[in-house]
Protein backbone atom coordinates (compact mmCIF):
# COMPACT_ATOMS: atom_id res chain seq x y z
CA UNK A 1 0.00 0.00 0.00
CA UNK A 2 2.46 2.51 0.99
CA UNK A 3 4.50 2.23 -2.64
CA UNK A 4 0.85 2.94 -4.03
CA UNK A 5 0.63 5.89 -2.27
CA UNK A 6 3.94 6.82 -3.34
CA UNK A 7 3.92 5.77 -6.91
CA UNK A 8 0.29 8.17 -6.45
CA UNK A 9 1.81 10.94 -5.07
CA UNK A 10 4.45 11.17 -7.54
CA UNK A 11 2.17 10.87 -10.37
CA UNK A 12 0.32 13.57 -8.86
CA UNK A 13 3.13 15.78 -8.29
CA UNK A 14 4.45 15.40 -11.81
CA UNK A 15 0.62 16.43 -13.57
CA UNK A 16 0.61 18.87 -10.97
CA UNK A 17 2.25 22.27 -11.23
CA UNK A 18 6.19 22.02 -10.14
CA UNK A 19 8.97 24.54 -8.62
CA UNK A 20 9.98 24.75 -12.04
CA UNK A 21 6.95 26.59 -13.18
CA UNK A 22 6.14 27.25 -16.64
CA UNK A 23 8.45 25.47 -18.54
CA UNK A 24 7.63 22.53 -16.67
CA UNK A 25 3.63 22.40 -17.80
CA UNK A 26 5.49 23.11 -21.60
CA UNK A 27 7.57 20.37 -21.42
CA UNK A 28 4.70 18.10 -20.03
CA UNK A 29 2.29 18.64 -22.43
CA UNK A 30 5.51 17.39 -24.84
CA UNK A 31 5.61 13.84 -22.54
CA UNK A 32 2.08 12.96 -24.69
CA UNK A 33 2.72 14.34 -28.07
CA UNK A 34 3.42 11.23 -29.98
CA UNK A 35 7.66 9.22 -30.19
CA UNK A 36 9.19 11.93 -27.78
CA UNK A 37 6.36 11.36 -24.69
CA UNK A 38 7.68 9.40 -21.78
CA UNK A 39 4.89 7.22 -21.64
CA UNK A 40 5.84 6.64 -25.26
CA UNK A 41 9.75 5.84 -24.38
CA UNK A 42 8.38 3.72 -21.59
CA UNK A 43 5.84 1.48 -22.87
CA UNK A 44 8.50 1.28 -25.84
CA UNK A 45 11.69 0.71 -24.49
CA UNK A 46 11.75 0.02 -21.08
CA UNK A 47 10.32 -3.85 -20.77
CA UNK A 48 12.90 -4.39 -18.15
CA UNK A 49 13.94 -2.77 -14.93
CA UNK A 50 17.92 -3.14 -16.24
CA UNK A 51 16.45 -1.06 -19.54
CA UNK A 52 14.41 1.11 -17.72
CA UNK A 53 17.40 2.17 -15.56
CA UNK A 54 19.63 2.68 -18.16
CA UNK A 55 17.10 4.59 -20.00
CA UNK A 56 16.45 6.91 -16.72
CA UNK A 57 20.45 7.59 -15.62
CA UNK A 58 20.69 8.94 -19.44
CA UNK A 59 17.40 11.41 -18.91
CA UNK A 60 19.00 12.68 -15.61
CA UNK A 61 22.41 13.26 -17.66
CA UNK A 62 20.44 15.01 -19.84
CA UNK A 63 18.80 17.12 -17.52
CA UNK A 64 15.19 15.73 -18.36
CA UNK A 65 14.33 14.71 -14.67
CA UNK A 66 10.50 14.55 -15.49
CA UNK A 67 11.33 11.64 -18.06
CA UNK A 68 13.91 10.60 -15.43
CA UNK A 69 11.11 9.97 -12.88
CA UNK A 70 8.87 8.68 -14.95
CA UNK A 71 11.70 6.07 -16.24
CA UNK A 72 13.61 5.59 -12.09
CA UNK A 73 9.23 4.72 -11.38
CA UNK A 74 8.92 2.40 -14.46
CA UNK A 75 12.22 0.15 -13.09
CA UNK A 76 10.71 0.11 -9.44
CA UNK A 77 7.52 -1.22 -11.24
CA UNK A 78 9.14 -3.85 -12.85
CA UNK A 79 11.07 -4.97 -10.33
CA UNK A 80 9.68 -4.32 -6.60
CA UNK A 81 13.31 -4.66 -4.86
CA UNK A 82 14.98 -2.39 -7.12
CA UNK A 83 15.37 -0.04 -4.54
CA UNK A 84 18.74 1.74 -6.37
CA UNK A 85 15.49 2.97 -8.34
CA UNK A 86 13.52 4.56 -5.17
CA UNK A 87 16.60 6.12 -3.84
CA UNK A 88 17.09 8.15 -7.29
CA UNK A 89 13.32 9.17 -6.88
CA UNK A 90 14.04 10.41 -3.69
CA UNK A 91 17.52 11.96 -5.01
CA UNK A 92 15.45 13.88 -7.52
CA UNK A 93 13.05 15.08 -5.48
CA UNK A 94 15.58 16.32 -2.75
CA UNK A 95 17.43 18.11 -5.36
CA UNK A 96 14.04 19.80 -6.64
CA UNK A 97 12.89 20.61 -3.18
CA UNK A 98 10.28 18.33 -3.08
CA UNK A 99 11.03 16.98 0.34
CA UNK A 100 8.10 15.44 1.43
CA UNK A 101 8.13 13.00 -1.53
CA UNK A 102 11.80 12.49 -1.28
CA UNK A 103 11.70 10.92 2.22
CA UNK A 104 8.37 9.01 1.40
CA UNK A 105 10.63 7.19 -1.15
CA UNK A 106 13.63 6.78 1.03
CA UNK A 107 11.48 5.59 3.93
CA UNK A 108 10.11 3.17 1.54
CA UNK A 109 13.25 2.14 0.87
CA UNK A 110 14.44 1.87 4.12
CA UNK A 111 11.53 -0.09 5.53
CA UNK A 112 12.72 -3.17 3.15
CA UNK A 113 16.27 -2.84 3.25
CA UNK A 114 17.27 -0.91 7.03
CA UNK A 115 20.96 -1.22 5.54
CA UNK A 116 20.66 0.41 2.51
CA UNK A 117 23.44 3.06 2.74
CA UNK A 118 22.47 5.20 -0.82
CA UNK A 119 18.75 5.68 1.05
CA UNK A 120 20.58 6.55 4.55
CA UNK A 121 22.96 9.08 3.17
CA UNK A 122 20.19 10.89 0.91
CA UNK A 123 17.81 10.74 3.70
CA UNK A 124 20.81 12.27 6.10
CA UNK A 125 21.62 15.02 3.66
CA UNK A 126 17.79 15.62 3.10
CA UNK A 127 17.18 16.12 6.70
CA UNK A 128 20.32 18.59 6.89
CA UNK A 129 18.61 20.44 4.15
CA UNK A 130 15.66 20.55 6.51
CA UNK A 131 17.27 21.63 9.33
CA UNK A 132 16.73 18.41 11.49
CA UNK A 133 19.90 18.09 12.37
CA UNK A 134 19.72 15.84 15.27
CA UNK A 135 18.02 13.14 12.93
CA UNK A 136 20.58 13.56 10.31
CA UNK A 137 23.11 12.76 13.08
CA UNK A 138 21.49 9.58 13.50
CA UNK A 139 21.18 8.96 10.05
CA UNK A 140 24.50 9.70 8.79
CA UNK A 141 25.94 8.25 11.90
CA UNK A 142 24.00 4.98 11.43
CA UNK A 143 25.28 4.61 7.85
CA UNK A 144 28.94 5.66 8.57
CA UNK A 145 28.88 2.64 11.49
CA UNK A 146 27.34 0.21 8.41
CA UNK A 147 30.21 1.53 5.82
CA UNK A 148 33.01 0.76 8.86
CA UNK A 149 31.76 -2.41 9.21
CA UNK A 150 33.18 -3.26 5.48
CA UNK A 151 36.70 -2.98 7.24
CA UNK A 152 35.92 -5.33 9.91
CA UNK A 153 36.13 -2.60 12.72
CA UNK A 154 32.65 -2.28 14.41
CA UNK A 155 31.94 1.37 15.74
CA UNK A 156 29.80 1.68 19.01
CA UNK A 157 26.77 3.93 19.34
CA UNK A 158 27.03 7.39 20.51
CA UNK A 159 29.33 10.30 18.76
CA UNK A 160 32.42 9.19 17.74
CA UNK A 161 35.41 10.30 20.47
CA UNK A 162 38.61 9.35 17.86
CA UNK A 163 38.14 9.96 14.21
CA UNK A 164 41.16 8.54 13.18
CA UNK A 165 40.70 5.24 13.58
CA UNK A 166 37.77 5.21 10.89
CA UNK A 167 38.75 4.14 7.42
CA UNK A 168 37.18 4.86 3.53
CA UNK A 169 37.84 3.88 0.24
CA UNK A 170 36.43 3.94 -3.41
CA UNK A 171 32.72 2.29 -1.91
CA UNK A 172 31.78 4.49 1.01
CA UNK A 173 28.84 6.60 0.67
CA UNK A 174 30.62 9.99 0.01
CA UNK A 175 27.61 12.39 1.40
CA UNK A 176 27.56 10.41 4.87
CA UNK A 177 31.38 11.75 5.21
CA UNK A 178 30.42 15.04 3.69
CA UNK A 179 27.22 15.72 5.67
CA UNK A 180 28.52 14.83 8.93
CA UNK A 181 31.25 17.11 8.22
CA UNK A 182 28.59 20.00 7.94
CA UNK A 183 27.44 18.59 11.17
CA UNK A 184 30.33 19.12 13.16
CA UNK A 185 30.38 22.89 11.63
CA UNK A 186 27.46 23.85 12.27
CA UNK A 187 28.39 22.92 16.12
CA UNK A 188 31.20 24.87 15.68
CA UNK A 189 33.59 21.84 15.79
CA UNK A 190 35.74 22.92 13.07
CA UNK A 191 38.68 21.03 13.59
CA UNK A 192 36.65 17.99 13.31
CA UNK A 193 34.79 19.03 10.11
CA UNK A 194 37.76 18.87 8.63
CA UNK A 195 38.37 15.55 9.38
CA UNK A 196 35.26 14.52 8.11
CA UNK A 197 36.42 16.28 4.64
CA UNK A 198 39.67 14.85 4.18
CA UNK A 199 37.93 11.51 4.87
CA UNK A 200 35.26 12.28 1.98
CA UNK A 201 38.34 13.76 -0.16
CA UNK A 202 39.85 10.03 0.16
CA UNK A 203 36.68 8.87 -1.44
CA UNK A 204 36.57 11.31 -4.12
CA UNK A 205 39.84 13.04 -4.33
CA UNK A 206 38.58 15.43 -7.04
CA UNK A 207 35.10 16.19 -5.12
CA UNK A 208 34.06 19.91 -5.98
CA UNK A 209 31.14 19.09 -3.64
CA UNK A 210 33.55 18.21 -0.81
CA UNK A 211 36.50 20.63 -1.48
CA UNK A 212 33.89 23.40 -1.55
CA UNK A 213 32.53 22.51 1.91
CA UNK A 214 36.03 21.93 3.31
CA UNK A 215 36.40 25.75 2.22
CA UNK A 216 33.12 26.81 3.62
CA UNK A 217 34.03 25.00 7.23
CA UNK A 218 37.74 27.40 6.71
CA UNK A 219 35.44 30.11 6.36
CA UNK A 220 33.39 29.84 9.15
CA UNK A 221 36.33 29.24 11.18
CA UNK A 222 38.04 32.83 10.33
CA UNK A 223 40.18 31.29 8.04
CA UNK A 224 40.00 33.18 4.91
CA UNK A 225 43.22 32.56 2.71
CA UNK A 226 42.76 28.64 3.55
CA UNK A 227 38.86 29.01 2.17
CA UNK A 228 40.10 31.26 -0.78
CA UNK A 229 42.36 28.15 -1.79
CA UNK A 230 39.90 25.40 -1.24
CA UNK A 231 37.23 27.30 -3.24
CA UNK A 232 39.59 27.49 -5.65
CA UNK A 233 40.45 23.72 -5.92
CA UNK A 234 36.70 22.97 -6.05
CA UNK A 235 36.27 25.27 -8.87
CA UNK A 236 39.66 23.58 -10.39
CA UNK A 237 37.52 20.28 -9.94
CA UNK A 238 35.11 21.43 -11.45
CA UNK A 239 34.62 24.95 -12.91
CA UNK A 240 30.60 24.84 -13.30
CA UNK A 241 30.21 24.42 -9.90
CA UNK A 242 27.64 26.70 -8.53
CA UNK A 243 28.09 26.51 -4.86
CA UNK A 244 31.63 27.15 -5.30
CA UNK A 245 31.17 29.92 -7.48
CA UNK A 246 28.76 31.85 -4.82
CA UNK A 247 30.88 30.97 -2.00
CA UNK A 248 34.00 32.14 -3.75
CA UNK A 249 32.27 35.31 -4.58
CA UNK A 250 30.69 35.91 -1.35
CA UNK A 251 34.11 35.94 0.58
CA UNK A 252 35.71 37.92 -2.17
CA UNK A 253 33.47 40.56 -1.75
CA UNK A 254 33.91 40.20 2.56
CA UNK A 255 37.85 40.71 1.38
CA UNK A 256 37.12 43.79 -0.12
CA UNK A 257 37.89 42.63 -3.46
CA UNK A 258 35.10 43.69 -5.30
CA UNK A 259 35.31 43.37 -8.80
CA UNK A 260 36.67 39.70 -8.10
CA UNK A 261 33.60 39.09 -6.30
CA UNK A 262 31.66 40.23 -9.02
CA UNK A 263 33.20 38.30 -11.74
CA UNK A 264 32.46 34.97 -9.24
CA UNK A 265 29.37 35.95 -8.72
CA UNK A 266 28.39 36.60 -12.69
CA UNK A 267 29.73 32.75 -13.26
CA UNK A 268 26.38 31.69 -11.84
CA UNK A 269 23.69 35.34 -12.77
CA UNK A 270 23.38 37.96 -14.42
CA UNK A 271 25.51 40.96 -13.90
CA UNK A 272 22.82 42.51 -12.25
CA UNK A 273 22.01 40.43 -9.64
CA UNK A 274 25.83 39.84 -8.78
CA UNK A 275 26.02 43.53 -8.38
CA UNK A 276 23.13 43.61 -5.99
CA UNK A 277 25.28 40.76 -4.36
CA UNK A 278 28.30 42.40 -3.88
CA UNK A 279 25.83 45.46 -2.80
CA UNK A 280 24.14 43.36 0.03
CA UNK A 281 27.34 42.00 1.35
CA UNK A 282 28.77 46.19 1.68
CA UNK A 283 25.43 47.13 3.49
CA UNK A 284 26.07 43.54 5.56
CA UNK A 285 29.80 45.05 6.71
CA UNK A 286 27.79 48.86 7.01
CA UNK A 287 29.77 49.95 3.98
CA UNK A 288 27.13 52.06 2.81
CA UNK A 289 28.90 53.96 0.05
CA UNK A 290 30.10 50.65 -1.61
CA UNK A 291 26.70 48.80 -1.30
CA UNK A 292 25.11 52.67 -3.13
CA UNK A 293 27.30 51.76 -5.63
CA UNK A 294 27.01 48.81 -6.35
CA UNK A 295 23.06 48.79 -5.75
CA UNK A 296 23.10 51.43 -8.36
CA UNK A 297 24.96 49.74 -10.71
CA UNK A 298 22.14 46.88 -10.38
CA UNK A 299 19.51 49.40 -11.26
CA UNK A 300 21.19 50.88 -14.35
CA UNK A 301 21.70 47.35 -15.63
CA UNK A 302 18.06 46.48 -15.19
CA UNK A 303 16.00 49.20 -14.77
CA UNK A 304 12.55 47.68 -15.76
CA UNK A 305 13.37 44.44 -14.30
CA UNK A 306 15.27 44.45 -10.78
CA UNK A 307 13.16 45.28 -7.91
CA UNK A 308 15.07 43.83 -5.42
CA UNK A 309 17.68 46.51 -5.79
CA UNK A 310 15.96 50.05 -5.41
CA UNK A 311 14.54 47.74 -2.13
CA UNK A 312 18.13 47.63 -0.63
CA UNK A 313 19.14 51.14 -2.09
CA UNK A 314 16.23 52.38 0.01
CA UNK A 315 17.26 50.55 2.96
CA UNK A 316 20.87 52.19 2.53
CA UNK A 317 18.93 55.72 2.41
CA UNK A 318 16.98 54.89 5.28
CA UNK A 319 20.52 53.71 7.81
CA UNK A 320 22.33 56.48 6.55
CA UNK A 321 19.79 59.07 7.58
CA UNK A 322 19.56 57.46 10.92
CA UNK A 323 23.17 57.48 10.89
CA UNK A 324 23.14 61.16 9.89
CA UNK A 325 20.42 62.27 12.72
CA UNK A 326 22.93 60.80 15.52
CA UNK A 327 20.71 57.37 16.11
CA UNK A 328 21.73 53.47 15.55
CA UNK A 329 19.62 51.10 13.11
CA UNK A 330 18.91 49.28 16.35
CA UNK A 331 16.43 52.27 17.84
CA UNK A 332 14.26 52.10 14.78
CA UNK A 333 10.61 51.04 15.30
CA UNK A 334 9.37 51.52 11.76
CA UNK A 335 10.89 47.99 9.99
CA UNK A 336 13.74 48.98 7.40
CA UNK A 337 13.04 48.30 3.98
CA UNK A 338 14.47 44.32 3.57
CA UNK A 339 17.44 43.12 2.27
CA UNK A 340 17.14 40.60 -0.52
CA UNK A 341 20.20 39.07 -2.67
CA UNK A 342 21.06 35.38 -3.13
CA UNK A 343 24.06 34.76 -0.96
CA UNK A 344 23.41 35.22 3.07
CA UNK A 345 25.95 35.54 5.41
CA UNK A 346 26.40 32.95 7.79
CA UNK A 347 25.83 33.59 11.66
CA UNK A 348 28.07 31.60 13.76
CA UNK A 349 27.55 27.99 14.16
CA UNK A 350 24.99 28.09 11.05
CA UNK A 351 26.13 26.57 7.84
CA UNK A 352 24.26 25.67 4.48
CA UNK A 353 24.69 22.18 2.65
CA UNK A 354 26.50 22.26 -0.29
Amino acid sequence: MRRIALLAALAATLAGCQTTGEGVGKSRNELYDGSRSVLYKVQKGAETSDQAMQMASAAYTAGDTDQALYLFLRASELDAKRYDALVWVGRIHRERGNNQLAELALRDVLKNDPANLDALSELGTLEIGMRRYPEAQQTLGSALRLDQQRFGDGVPPGELADLSRLMVDEKSPLRVYTGLGVLADLGNDFDRAQRYYQLALQISPRSAMVANSQGYSHYLAGDWPAARAAYRQALGFDSSYKPAWRNYGMLLARMGQYEEALSAFEQVEPRAEASNDVGYICLIEGKLAEAERFFRSAIDQSPAHYEVAFQNLKRVEQIRRIRNEGGSVGELQVPLAPVVSSVSLPATGHVEMP
